[in-house]
């Protein structure tokens, strides 16, 4: 009865020891802030998607850690094995969304809106190291428009302004219940922060159109295309 009690023991000691040997599931990296850029990588979200356009909710995300300020370390435990998209920013404006003048970086590529680079692969019992994150100052193209009636509502302007340097090839404008019109005067250099007027549009002295209107802008910004459509509500 003594060697089959001690045999017992024996025998439960070393699955107890096989079970303490389980490695645990990880995924580890560290956010790099790109060279000739200014900000804090520390404390940044760093989301797990499956989808590749980054929709949806992140199945998992963590804070990166406290270190420097171009060099934050982050680490998930316990993952579940699968596949991933890795998306790291810091929501400098609270909007909730990145957006211009965010810090962002994503694994395997510079980020875009619905580009999530490179998948990461995680394994059970395993320690993924997806490496640097580059992290840059994320730039986000946005017009600001508004429209007004004016002399009785026979007349209708509009205002627009850029917040970066652009060029405008053409702005097209479409009133409700008519065919687009292009302003000839829009086109040319804008400069950022400057309010620009398309005004004077008229029907020969009848009544201007309320509701939605849409100013449609074609032109460049650093060296690439844009074409944004504001919608506007005039009353």
């Amino acid at each position: 009865m003594l060697k089959r009690t001690v045999l017992l023991a024996l025998v439960v000691a070393a699955v107890a020891f096989m079970g303490s040997c389980t490695k645990p599931t990880k995924l580890i990296g560290a956010l790099i802030l790109q060279t000739g850029q200014s900000g804090d990588v520390q404390n940044c979200k760093v989301q797990l998607f499956v989808s590749s356009d980054l929709t949806g909710s992140p199945v998992m995300e963590v804070a990166s850690k406290q270190n420097t300020t171009v060099n934050s370390p982050f680490e998930f435990n316990d993952p579940v094995e699968g596949y991933y998209y890795l998306i790291a920013w810091k929501d400098l404006n609270g909007d909730g969304v990145v957006s211009d003048k965010d810090i962002v970086g994503i694994h395997g590529g510079t980020y875009r809106p619905g580009y999530g680079g490179s998948q990461v692969t995680v394994k059970d019992g395993q320690t993924t190291d997806v490496g640097e994150i580059v992290m840059l100052i994320y730039k986000e193209l946005k017009i600001s428009a508004s429209g007004v009636r004016v002399n009785g509502g026979t007349q209708t302007n509009f205002t627009y302004s850029f917040n970066y340097d652009v060029t405008i090839t053409s702005l097209t404008i479409t009133f409700p219940g008519y065919t687009p019109i292009a302003d000839p005067d829009a086109p040319g250099a804008k400069t950022a922060g400057t309010n620009y007027q398309s005004e004077g549009w008229n029907t020969g002295g009848g009544q201007m159109p309320t509701g939605a209107h849409t100013l449609e802008f074609i032109g460049t910004w650093e060296g690439n295309a844009f074409d944004i459509v504001v919608t506007v509500n005039v009353g």
